[in-house]
């Protein structure tokens, strides 16, 4: 049987492109806006000046690439039998997850994830293991497609509370 991803079964789940340039947008925009304050002050030859220079210059274009890497590489496609997940530049490797091994799917999201709308999903695997894949632009649809694929008796209920980290945990490692 071939196991490509078909009509119906729920992605490819993209990122967000928002979410992944918005860190960017904010860092240029505050050095930006210091080396204007300090050209107005009379200030703009100073060490600091040359500083916001320097990142506006160098910093910029390897974050703005960095995130055009990230929206080309991130992708978690839900297939027949496994779980497709790439979580992106600078992580080569994909992984084929089959859904036997799956334990737990949960959506994660911080400050920036619910500005532009995005999530972290995070795959526990049945070893205690995570995959986390962030900055997905519909994380709880991926969500919803993978517990339809999960065993029936290793599903979560649609509203359980088993779906969702704690908030005020989101780097948690060990439960």
């Amino acid at each position: 049987m071939n196991d490509n991803p078909r009509p119906g079964y729920g992605g490819p789940f993209l990122p967000s492109a928002l979410s992944l340039f918005l860190p960017t947008m904010v860092v240029l925009a505050g050095y930006g806006v210091a080396l204007a304050g300090l050209v107005l002050a009379g200030r703009g030859d100073g060490a600091l000046a040359r500083l916001c220079i320097v990142v506006l210059a160098l910093g910029g274009p390897f974050l703005i690439a960095h995130a055009t890497l990230r929206v080309f590489t991130i992708r978690v496609a839900v297939m027949p039998r496994t779980l497709y997940v790439h979580r992106g530049f600078p992580s080569g490797e994909a992984q084929d997850i089959p859904y036997r091994l799956i334990d737990r799917v949960a959506v994660r999201r911080g400050l920036a994830g619910r500005i532009a709308g995005s999530g972290a999903l995070v795959v526990t695997l049945s070893g205690g293991r995570r995959v986390v894949v962030g900055d997905l632009k519909h994380a709880d649809q991926a969500r919803a497609a993978i517990v339809r694929h999960m065993p029936a008796g290793e599903r979560p209920a649609p509203d359980s509370p088993d779906g969702d980290l704690e908030t005020s945990r989101p780097f948690a490692s060990a439960r």
